[in-house]
């Protein structure tokens, strides 16, 4: 027989000398030195023997070191004689002062998690604190609504919302009213969907009553003041400043729409208050007037000094919330012009550089320049590139005289327009 090395030998049988090993006997020539994750099962598994080789005549022989040699000879057959010593006998041939080919540096690899198993060690709650607090309010929302474990910890630690908040948004957001806690805070702000039809659509929150409505419920659900007074007039109230200081209102322009807290400073403008709050006030006018007709008038308005200091906070808080979400639009749309800009003179750099190059004019002319510089992000190599075929395919149609179906529309309607002059 001749191994992989050229060099032939010749195999003798062999009888065991001690007892019969446990599987089938049979001689085993293992030519690879153990290595990898599998080496020392397999060296469990199986048994090698060694073998004495015979030189065969008119082979080449290699010369070698007898003592390195010897030595290798010795380290391969105590591994192979005992496995659990195996890794430290592995452990000696990796040593810098004999070096394998076939050795590699260990990297440190991150841990992979499988999906569906569980971890041996979890996180302290601690460690899921400080995790939290640099979340964003809008993703503490969604993991409290579908993670059961993370919706005990959310509702059992207020403080958490406070810390994601200011963490994204700083000290310019304003603080909640005294009646209202961290959570609805955060579902007024960031949630979603109609809170009384269940219109997922909806995103507008009414700070002045802390609802958030579809525009069919807020017309549902509210009263405006003049059927306020004269609902508030069968139970004997004719103080319109009463229901004012009682009740949250908003206001509404001539068309109907929501124009902010109230009340109304103008004539063209509406107050509007809660329908459900209106009549629960009657009622309790009512009840008051019934059990005491002589004194209820007084007895009332002391009772009720309280809610007058909680509609004002709410006021306020509703104004500030207002002013706070304008100034966030504005910054929002200054910063979309910026990126719409930043990618117009990125674009038209870009486009002086090529062969033949494209001038300003003629990029205008084109559709996709057009659609490219309306999108609100930074532009960069991959954007160019996505832009450049198309660029140059409608300015090369330009160039000969063949508009694109946009601008053959332009130009017809540009025509029109003409003759109509």
């Amino acid at each position: 027989m001749v191994n992989v090395k050229n060099v032939a030998f010749k195999v003798n049988k062999q009888t065991p000398v001690s007892q019969t090993p446990p599987q089938a006997y049979g001689t085993v020539i293992n030519c690879r030195k153990p290595g990898g994750k599998r080496a020392f099962k397999e060296l469990k598994e199986v048994r090698s023997h060694s073998v004495p080789l015979t030189n065969v005549p008119g082979t080449k022989k290699r010369r070698r070191d007898d003592r390195k040699s010897e030595e290798l000879q010795n380290q391969m057959h105590f591994i192979t004689s005992s496995p659990a010593s195996a890794q430290a006998a592995l452990a000696a041939l990796r040593e810098p002062a004999q070096p394998l080919i076939t050795q590699k540096l260990k990297q440190v690899k991150p841990t992979r998690f499988r999906k569906g198993k569980v971890l041996e060690k979890g996180f302290d709650l601690d460690t899921w604190w400080t995790i939290l607090t640099f979340s964003d309010p809008a993703q503490l929302l969604e993991m409290r609504q579908k993670i059961p474990s993370c919706y005990r910890f959310l509702r059992d630690n207020p403080m958490l919302w406070v810390h994601s908040r200011n963490n994204l948004y700083g000290d310019d957001m304003p603080e909640p009213p005294s009646d209202l806690d961290e959570f609805q805070y955060a579902h007024l702000r960031h949630g979603h969907g109609c809170m009384s039809c269940g219109a997922p659509s909806t995103r507008k929150t009414y700070w002045a009553f802390l609802r958030r409505w579809c525009k069919t419920c807020l017309q549902s659900k509210t009263i405006k003041e003049h059927d306020a007074l004269i609902s508030m007039r069968e139970v004997g109230v004719e103080d319109v400043t009463l229901l004012r200081k009682s009740l949250p209102s908003g206001v509404f322009d001539s068309w109907g729409n929501f124009v902010g807290v109230g009340p109304a400073s103008t004539h063209s403008l509406k107050t509007i208050y809660l329908l459900s709050q209106v009549n629960k006030l009657q009622s309790e006018i009512r009840i008051a007037s019934e059990a005491h007709p002589e004194t209820w008038s007084t007895d009332m308005r002391a009772s009720m000094q309280q809610k007058f200091t909680l509609v004002d906070e709410r006021r306020a808080f509703a104004r500030k919330m207002e002013l706070w979400e304008e100034a966030t639009r504005t910054n929002k749309a200054t910063d979309y012009q910026a990126k719409k800009a930043a990618r117009k003179a990125y674009f038209e750099d870009k486009a002086s550089q090529l062969e033949p190059p494209i001038s300003l004019k003629e990029m205008e002319a084109c559709p996709s320049y057009r659609r490219a510089v309306a999108i609100p992000k930074e532009p960069n190599n991959t954007s160019w590139q996505q832009l450049r075929p198309k660029l140059e395919k409608e300015a090369a149609e330009l160039r000969l005289g063949r508009a694109t179906p946009e601008t053959r529309v332009g130009t017809a309607s540009a025509s029109v327009s003409g003759l109509a002059e």
